[in-house]
């Protein structure tokens, strides 16, 4: 089930300024309500959260096309409701950021999540415990894009596929054995040679330093 739909607007006409107090979540347990304070400044929506009894400022902002949202749902699938605050960073609504604040147990607060957070056009899925990310154009007239695809493992965050295209070659990435990224499909796209067939590879490969050449600066 796809939840993109089920995000609540963090802002409202007149509301800036004000407090937005989540205590009903999707998924998960609500084990504190999150206190969200809104804020705009010439088009950028930024926003803070209650930790404690400090206001943090999050790191994703939203302009253009798209307005902050936010959600509490169980995005480490541990029966506990987590923060997600999304928007998006440019004008043509390409590129949504987030922001991820897993519920800690043990310190009764909201922490921010790093991995989470750094995945653009973050989804999750609900019947099958899936997170994906990515992005459908980064460059080459829209021929270039990538699709990560991630798991809770043994309490670990960790990549378990992936699909990219840059200009000149479309990959395939699955898990060994070893729970390594290892590349299985290697093929190059508008080759001069009608008979160029797909390379099978099984060596491991380093899908994340070729994963930064295809990602643009501000990603």
């Amino acid at each position: 089930m796809k939840l993109i739909a089920l995000l609540l607007s963090l802002i409202a006409t007149s509301a800036y300024g004000g407090t937005l107090h989540l205590d009903k979540a999707a998924t998960g347990k609500v084990r504190q309500a999150a206190d969200i304070r809104y804020l705009n400044h010439d088009e950028k929506q930024t926003y803070r959260l209650k930790i404690g009894k400090q206001w943090v400022a999050g790191h994703c902002s939203s302009s253009g096309t798209g307005n902050l949202h936010a959600l509490l749902l169980d995005m480490n699938f541990d029966g506990h409701a987590d923060l997600w605050v999304t928007g998006y960073t440019e004008s043509q609504g390409r590129i949504r950021c987030s922001d991820v604040w897993l519920w800690d147990a043990s310190a009764k607060q909201y922490r921010f999540n790093t991995p989470l957070s750094a995945i653009p056009n973050l989804d999750i899925s609900i019947a099958d415990q899936g997170i994906a990310g990515g992005t459908v154009n980064c460059g080459c007239a829209a021929q270039c894009f990538y699709e990560d695809s991630y798991a809770w493992r043994a309490g670990k965050f960790i990549a378990i596929a992936r699909r990219a295209q840059d200009c000149e070659r479309y990959r395939e990435y699955r898990l060994n054995d070893k729970n390594d990224l290892i590349i299985v499909k290697d093929e190059i796209i508008d080759s001069s040679n009608p008979g160029q067939q797909a390379i099978e590879n099984t060596n491991a490969y380093d899908w994340q330093r070729h994963a930064q050449t295809m990602r643009k600066a501000w990603e």
